[in-house]
């Protein structure tokens, strides 16, 4: 019965997550064409009037080539400027765009892109990533989770030594390897829009689109990198499919304690690093964590003074809207992203249509990134006592 309803609170998230995932593609979608429709009006100024409307205050920049600039290209069409001045290749083989194929976002464009995701995202600045050079990718990976002989090891793959006296046979052993496969997954934003333009001044146009477009990939990147179930998506680090993830029984339902707090911690696998390893809230859990005390004393009260949420027994504490609510399996998570692999494939494609939507006088805008990402372990790691289980990823039940 648990397990039933742990599952369909998941797909009530699910649906919730989905919900708020349209909103947010819409919010995107009607900033990018009011800040296009200023971008239009920068062309026609003089350089200085340019740069200044399109990088703000910063004097860095091409104003005849830049993020915004090349949107504004994918929106009109201009396939001649798209090839001629930012090399940008069609991603189908047609004469069309919109449904038909979109552009390959330049290089140069790329860094900055998924430097804005990685800023804003909880998985990519701490996971393992592996640049993809191509649609598939074989990780190499020891197997850590086979339990050992008592007084061994598994982290080692199977390798053991032995004490020895001089000139004895030595101890034969192999580790044993095994294959991670990371296929580039679609990451795909769709939302239809008004042709009315909002007219609307703006300055600093090429970094808002930049962080309009990175916050939307990492927003979706991190729900996946945290629950997905690796059907068409990467395989999270906490979600319902992950062998490798461990779960720990609460103490009191619609609570967080220090019990809880303090079994998680004890089936965490050591190693950590504050930089890698974090504490993942769902923001109602969060007052939970600032009430919560011992029997003399508040446990966790952080000075009011520091940034927000602070730290917990060492490492990080950050909230997140991509998990569930207070009381629900996986509302607190603690998880060392060290052990998750994040494959880049490093393409994003945009497209825009006129089309889509003709009788509605509509438009609709496109872009899609591939990628992929799992846990690098399928199971938890069992200890030297042949027991006890330890994991890089840990969830409160």
């Amino acid at each position: 019965m648990n397990a039933i309803a742990e599952e369909n609170n998941e797909n009530i998230s699910s649906v919730a997550a989905q919900t708020l995932a349209e909103q947010l593609a819409t919010g995107v979608a009607q900033a990018v064409e009011r800040t296009l429709e200023s971008a239009g009006r920068a062309k026609g100024l003089s350089n200085k009037g340019a740069r200044a409307a399109i990088f703000g205050d910063s004097p860095a920049g091409n104003e005849r080539r830049n993020f915004a600039d090349f949107l504004l290209s994918v929106r009109t069409h201009d396939t001649r400027r798209l090839e001629e001045v930012y090399r940008s290749s069609k991603t189908a083989l047609t004469s069309q765009t919109g449904a038909q194929g979109g552009y390959l976002v330049p290089e140069e464009f790329l860094p900055r892109l998924l430097g804005v995701a990685a800023e804003r995202a909880i998985a990519r600045p701490r996971a393992t990533v592996i640049p993809m050079g191509s649609g598939t990718l074989h990780v190499p990976a020891l197997d850590v989770t086979t339990p050992p002989a008592a007084g061994d090891s598994a982290a080692f793959g199977g390798l053991v030594a032995r004490w020895s006296e001089e000139a004895a046979t030595l101890n034969q052993s192999e580790p044993t390897f095994r294959q991670i496969t990371l296929t580039a997954r679609e990451l795909s934003g769709y939302a239809k829009v008004s042709n009315t333009l909002v007219d609307d001044a703006a300055l600093g146009l090429e970094a808002l689109l930049v962080a309009l477009f990175g916050g939307a990939i990492a927003w979706h990147e991190d729900h996946a990198f945290l629950r997905g179930d690796g059907v068409g998506k990467p395989l999270g680090a906490v979600g319902l499919a992950t062998g490798a993830a461990v779960g720990v029984t609460r103490k009191t339902a619609s609570r967080f304690v220090l019990d809880d707090a303090a079994k998680m911690l004890a089936r965490f696998m050591p190693g950590w690093s504050p930089s890698r390893a974090c504490w993942i809230l769902h923001p109602s859990v969060y007052s939970e964590l600032l009430l919560m005390a011992d029997a003399t004393s508040l446990v966790f009260l952080p000075d009011a003074r520091s940034q927000a949420p602070g730290q917990f027994f060492g490492l990080p504490v950050l909230t997140s809207e991509k998990l569930p609510g207070l009381g629900t399996a996986r509302d607190v998570c603690l998880v060392n992203w060290e052990h998750y692999l994040i494959g880049d494939r490093k393409q994003v494609e945009v497209a825009y249509s006129e089309h889509t939507a003709f009788t509605t006088n509509q438009a609709a805008w496109r872009f899609v990134a591939r990628l992929d990402g799992q846990p690098w372990l399928r199971a938890p790691l069992t200890l030297s006592d042949g027991s006890t289980t330890l994991s890089p990823f840990v969830y409160l039940n």
